[in-house]
C-alpha cells in the first residue's frame, strides 16, 4: 500500500513538471509580449494578451495581426485596449505600497498615465521580454479621438483643383462631370480654386470625409454649394492663412443650406470660413453640426446653423447673423468653448437661439441678441449667464450697455429690432450688481459687439443682483 502511495505521488510529480514545461514552452513560442510585476514579495504574474494561441495567452487580433486586447494583472494593475491597428488607449492603475511604476520581473517599465487617478495626456507604455518590446502609445485625452480624421498626421491627401466651371484633380475616389464634383471614398481632399456655379458632393459607403479648404470659393447658382448624401462623417476644415467662401442660390427643398449633411458635420481649422445662405440655412444638419476651431462667418436668410439632432460649439470664432434664428435645432445645445455672436432676425417670433432641448453652457464666451432666446437649463449649465429683457421691443439700432460698478461688462447692438440681449462669459460674477443703460452712443454701430467702444448716454435701464447662475432681468 505505502509502495502504491509512493507510486502515486511520483505519478503526480512528473505530471506537474510536464504541464509547467509545457505552458513555459507554449508562451516563448506565442511571440506574445509578457510582463512580469511585483508588490513587494509578490512575484506571481499572469499575463493576458498575444498575437498568438498559447494556452496561458489569448488574444484579439485583427486582420493585420495587430492585438486588440491585452490585460496585465500583478501586484500593479495596467489594462490596454487597442481599437484596431491605428488607435490605443492604455490605463495604468498602480496600487502597490505606493510606487507608481511597476517593478520586478527580467524586464518592464512601464509609465502610468499619471497614477491611478490622474488624467493626463498620452504617455508612453513599454514592454519587454526575450520575444522583443511592445510600444503602446495611450490616448487618454477623451476630448481628442485617435481615429478622428483630423487628429490623423499619416493621412494621405487627394486634391481638386476648381477651375470656372470644371475642376482637375489628383486620386482617387473623385469623379467631375461639369462643374458637378462627386467624392465617392472615404479620406482627406484639400480643395483650392474657383467654382463659378457648381456643387461638390460627397456620397461615399459610409466613410468618413474630410475637405480640406484652401481659398477655395465655391458658389451655387441653383442648390448647395457642398452637399454630403452619404457619409459617417464630414469634416470641413480650413487651412492656415486661408479664407475660403461658400455661396447658394435657386430653391432647393431637399437640402436647405449652404452646406447640407445627411450626417454629422463638423466645422475646424485654422483659417476663415465665410458663409452666404441667400435661401435657407447656412449649415443644414439632418444629424449634429459641431463648430471645433477656425473662424466662421455666417449670413443666412433662415438660420446659420439648423440642425435636427443637435449643435455643439467647443472653440474657434463663430459669427451667425440669422435672418430668422441664429442658431436653431430641434435637439440639444452644447457650448463648451470657443467665443460666438448670435443675431436673430426680424420677425417678433424669431431669436437669437432656438433649441427645443437641451441647452447647456459649459464654458466659453458668447453674444446674443433677437426677439426670443431659449433659455439654458439651469441643471446641466455651469458658466454664468446674464440675459437683459426688454418688455417692448427695440429698434434696429439701439445699444444696451451693461456695466458691474466702473466696469463695462458688454455693449450690444442689432441692425433689427429685438427684446433680447443675453450675455455668457468670464466677465460675469455671481452675487455682483449690475447696471443697465440703452439707448446712447458708441464710436462704431456696424458691429454687433460694441464692448469698449466708448458708450455714453441713454436711458437708466435700474439695477439688479445677478445671484444664480443664471439671471435674466426685465429692464424696468
Amino acid at each position: 500500500m505505502k509502495q502504491q502511495k509512493r507510486h502515486f505521488a511520483v505519478i503526480c510529480a512528473a505530471m506537474l513538471l510536464v504541464s509547467v514545461c509545457t505552458g513555459c514552452g507554449s508562451s516563448e513560442d506565442s511571440g506574445g509580449a509578457v510582463t512580469t510585476a511585483a508588490a513587494g514579495s509578490a512575484a506571481s504574474s499572469e499575463t493576458t494578451g498575444a498575437t498568438g494561441t498559447a494556452s496561458q495567452t489569448t488574444g484579439k487580433t485583427d486582420t493585420a495581426g495587430t492585438t486588440a486586447a491585452a490585460e496585465t494583472k500583478s501586484g500593479a494593475n495596467t489594462e490596454t485596449t487597442q481599437a484596431g491597428s491605428n488607435t490605443a488607449e492604455t490605463s495604468a492603475a498602480t496600487t502597490a505600497a505606493g510606487d507608481d511604476k511597476p517593478s520586478g520581473g527580467d524586464s518592464a517599465e512601464t509609465t502610468a498615465a499619471g497614477g491611478s487617478n490622474d488624467e493626463k495626456p498620452a504617455e508612453t507604455t513599454k514592454q519587454q521580454d526575450d520575444g522583443g518590446s511592445a510600444q503602446t502609445t495611450a490616448a487618454n485625452n477623451t476630448n481628442a479621438s485617435a481615429d478622428d480624421p483630423d487628429d490623423n498626421p499619416d493621412e494621405v491627401i487627394k486634391y481638386i483643383y476648381l477651375k470656372g466651371n470644371t475642376a482637375q484633380y489628383a486620386g482617387e475616389g473623385i469623379f467631375v462631370s461639369g462643374s458637378k464634383i462627386t467624392i465617392s471614398a472615404g479620406g482627406s481632399y484639400e480643395i483650392s480654386g474657383t467654382l463659378d456655379d457648381g456643387q461638390i458632393v460627397v456620397q461615399t459607403d459610409k466613410k468618413k470625409v474630410k475637405l480640406l479648404l484652401n481659398n477655395a470659393k465655391i458658389t451655387n447658382k441653383s442648390g448647395a454649394a457642398i452637399s454630403c448624401l452619404k457619409a459617417k462623417k464630414m469634416t470641413i476644415k480650413t487651412l492656415a492663412d486661408t479664407t475660403s467662401y461658400l455661396e447658394d442660390g435657386g430653391t432647393h427643398d431637399e437640402d436647405k443650406g449652404v452646406i447640407f449633411s445627411e450626417n454629422t458635420v463638423q466645422l475646424s481649422g485654422e483659417g476663415t470660413l465665410n458663409i452666404k445662405a441667400n435661401f435657407a440655412h447656412g449649415v443644414q444638419s439632418d444629424d449634429d453640426i459641431r463648430v471645433n476651431s477656425g473662424r466662421v462667418n455666417i449670413t443666412a436668410t433662415k438660420s446659420c446653423l439648423h440642425s435636427n439632432d443637435g449643435i455643439e460649439i467647443n472653440g474657434g470664432y463663430l459669427y451667425c447673423d440669422g435672418g430668422t434664428n441664429g442658431i436653431k435645432t430641434d435637439g440639444y445645445i452644447t457650448i463648451t468653448g470657443g467665443s460666438s455672436v448670435f443675431m436673430g432676425g426680424e420677425r417678433e417670433e424669431k431669436g437669437a437661439i432656438y433649441c427645443d432641448g437641451v441647452f447647456a453652457v459649459k464654458d466659453g464666451e458668447f453674444w446674443a441678441i433677437g426677439n426670443t432666446f431659449t433659455k439654458p437649463d439651469a441643471a446641466v449649465t455651469e458658466s454664468n449667464v446674464l440675459g437683459i429683457v426688454f418688455p417692448n421691443i427695440q429698434t434696429g439700432g439701439t445699444c444696451v450697455n451693461v456695466t458691474r460698478g466702473s466696469n463695462e461688462v458688454f455693449t450690444m447692438t442689432s441692425p433689427r429690432q429685438f427684446k433680447y440681449v443675453v450675455y455668457s462669459g468670464p466677465n460675469l460674477l455671481k452675487n455682483a450688481e449690475y447696471s443697465v443703460s440703452y439707448g446712447g452712443t458708441v464710436s462704431d454701430k456696424s458691429k454687433t459687439v460694441c464692448t469698449g467702444q466708448g458708450y455714453s448716454g441713454g436711458t437708466d435701464g435700474g439695477k439688479f443682483t445677478a445671484g444664480e447662475t443664471i439671471t435674466f432681468y426685465t429692464v424696468q
